[in-house]
């Protein structure tokens, strides 16, 4: 049985995984700060007991959050099949637009609880860690196109959703730089997996937060995130 895309409008081509760009217009900013460090619990380190106790609350806020995200995309949904096929045309645009904007803020949640949470390590296939890292990445990849290309199926390290959230991130800033074809390539050697991400768009900032959230995610699993050399991309070294 052939497998099926990731997700609706991906295409799988001999052992790629093409992601399509979704919007004509260039991405908007959703923030512009640039945090230098990301707090997070590890219930196997000593912290603030006020931190532990804030901990509820974090947990709280992000699963009310997402409850009103759902709300508002079902009724965005409710709309769209509602209306009549005249009016249907005139505030497509407008309904799509929301919808996606949903989609954004769910993945920034998702970024916030991967940075807080702090999963029990496991071993995970490394294309299910791809394919989820691109279901994060594309409500906020503008016009870029990603393909995914590997030696062979192999096992990675992760701990909760840290991997595909730090590959996420950082795919997002490569097409936030103008990375309209993003490539990421697998390769292992003795243990050792590592995970070339480039674009031919330019240089995203090292101060970008979401670069800073993946070294820190990367730390959490014994992974290193590092620029390449020329051009606007990244390496990934999974021991």
């Amino acid at each position: 049985m052939a497998k099926r895309a990731p997700f609706p409008g991906a295409r799988l081509v001999r052992g790629m995984i093409l992601v399509p760009n979704h919007f004509d217009q260039p991405m908007t900013m959703l923030t512009t700060s640039a945090p230098s460090s990301v707090a997070r619990y590890d219930p196997g380190k000593d912290h603030d007991p006020e931190l532990i106790r804030l901990v509820p609350v974090w947990n709280g806020i992000l699963h009310e959050f997402r409850n009103h995200l759902t709300v508002l995309l079902a009724a965005a949904t409710e709309v769209r099949a509602a209306v009549t096929p005249a009016l249907a045309r005139e505030i497509s645009e407008a309904l799509t637009e929301t919808e996606w904007n949903v989609q954004r803020l769910n993945a920034l949640v998702a970024f916030v609880d991967a940075a807080i949470r702090d999963g029990a390590p496991m071993v995970a296939d490394l294309d299910d860690v791809v394919e989820r890292a691109l279901r994060l990445a594309a409500p906020t990849l503008g016009r870029a196109t990603v393909s995914f290309r590997k030696e062979r199926r192999t096992g990675v390290g992760n701990r909760g959703s840290a991997l595909e959230s730090l590959l996420a991130a950082l795919i997002v800033d490569l097409a936030r730089s103008g990375g309209l074809q993003i490539e990421i390539c697998a390769e292992s050697s003795r243990g050792v997996v590592v995970l070339e991400i480039e674009s031919g768009g330019g240089r995203p900032s090292i101060t970008s937060w979401r670069f800073v959230l993946a070294s820190d995610l990367a730390a959490r699993i014994g992974a290193t995130v590092t620029t390449r050399a020329e051009g606007a991309g990244y390496l990934v070294r999974l021991a």
